[in-house]
């Protein structure tokens, strides 16, 4: 198993996003669930949007 890094990204609906690297999706969603608690936000309110091998371009 490859231990690269990807960029994950979560978003709820009201636009709050979470991105950060992750070497699975099992990882990635140990951390989204730590993120979202952090926020106050319940982390079923976060659906996976992307990943990718690069981050997201800052808008």
């Amino acid at each position: 198993m490859s231990n690269k890094k990807c960029y994950y990204a979560f978003e709820d609906q009201a636009g709050t996003t979470l991105e950060f690297q992750a070497t699975s999706l099992r990882q990635a969603m140990v951390m989204k669930k730590k993120m979202a608690r952090d926020l106050g936000i319940p982390k079923e309110a976060f659906d996976l949007t992307s990943i990718s091998r690069k981050p997201a371009p800052s808008e």
